[in-house]
Parts: structure tokens; sequence; C-alpha cells
């Protein structure tokens, strides 16, 4: 057996005496989570253009930006000034006689200050201008009250008329004529319509999550 081979044996025999060896491992690097913006998160929007029942129809588009930044996990996922794209859903024009207007709304996109777009499933949670039902559509106000008024004033006018020319009578004979007077004016005239005019907060909320 050569020198060297001997050499070469005992190293290898004293590393086995020595036990196994004692390594040292960094600390495990921690990775930070995704961030994925939960459904149900609520995205103050405003209205870049105006929306009006009397001239909508469905598919006509929404376009809003948003006005507060949305955080996660400490960081600005959506900065002020993301563009929020949607479109109308449904309209439906206030009645002559009775019925509310109402507008339901749906968005689709999201652009980011930085020109990423986003797919986005949202809907409509409320509004500053309007009240919205359970079902996140937006309802106009009754015509109710101004109904009242239209038919006080056309019956005012002929009753004032008909006593001043004929008497009792005559006032009397001024209300039936101011009456169908009211009456005809309010089943011709339609209701309130929904009017958001440019700069109206809107409350949209996710119907899914989604990752920035």
């Amino acid at each position: 057996m050569s020198a060297m081979s001997v050499i070469a044996g005992s190293l290898i025999m004293a590393l086995l005496a020595q036990g196994p060896v004692n390594l040292q491992l960094s600390e495990v690097v921690s990775i930070p989570p995704a961030n994925v913006v939960p459904k149900g998160t609520v995205i103050p929007i405003q209205l870049i253009a105006k929306l009006s029942t009397k001239t909508l129809k469905e598919g006509d588009g929404v376009y809003g930006m948003t006005i507060v930044p949305i955080t996660l996990n400490n960081e600005i996922v959506i900065p002020i000034g993301s563009n929020v794209n949607g479109k109308v859903t449904q309209v439906v024009r206030p009645g002559k006689v009775k019925g509310k207007a109402g507008l339901a709304l749906s968005f689709q996109v999201l652009i980011l200050p930085s020109g990423s777009t986003i797919p986005l499933y949202a809907s409509l949670k409320g509004s500053s201008e309007a009240t919205t039902s359970g079902e996140g559509k937006l309802e106009g106000e009754s015509s109710v009250g101004d109904d009242a008024v239209t038919m006080a004033k056309t019956v005012a006018v002929p009753t004032a008329i008909g006593g001043v020319i004929s008497g009792s009578r005559g006032a009397r004979a001024g209300v039936g004529v101011g009456a169908g007077i009211g009456l005809a004016t309010i089943l011709l005239t339609r209701g309130k319509d929904i009017v958001l005019d440019r700069g109206t907060t809107l409350e949209i909320v996710l119907d899914r999550p989604f990752e920035p």
C-alpha cells in the first residue's frame, strides 16, 4: 500500500470519528402573501360622466374614478385615480300614474394609473344621490307630494274664477273643473327620473376577489 493511500485512509477515519457535522442553516425567508383583494371589499368611486334614467339604455357605459386608496397588508393595491368602467344593466322609467324610476349598474374593468388593466366583478352598493334597494338597484323618488301640489294648484284657479263669476255654485263647478284638469295633468306627467351628475359618489362592492 502506498504512502498516499495510507494518509487518505487516516483522514477519512479521523473525519468519521468526529461524528456528524453541525450544519448552520440560514433563516428561512418568509414569502409575502399574495395581494388578493377579498370579495365584499367596498370601493368608493366618483362618476366621470352624468347618468339619467331619462336618456340611458341597457348596455350604456358607466365611468368612474377611485377617490380613496384601497390597501392590503399595509400596501396600496388600488391607488386614488384608478379608472373603473362598467355598464348599465337595467333602466326603469318612472310611471305616469305610479311607480319609481330604477337603475342597476355593474362594473367589469379596473385600470390602474400605471396602465394595467384588471378584470373586475363588482356591483353597486350605494349612492350619495339615490336610495339603493337590497339588490343594489337605485330607486327614484316618489312623485306623490308633487302630484298633490299639482292638484291643489289646478283646483285653486278655476275655483277662484268660478266663485267670482257665479258665487258658491260657480265655485263648486270650478272645483270640479280644476280637479279634472289636475288629474289629467298628473296622468300625463311622469314621476321623477334618477339623475346622477358628474362627481356623484358611488360605492361599489366586489362580487369576486381579484389580484391587482
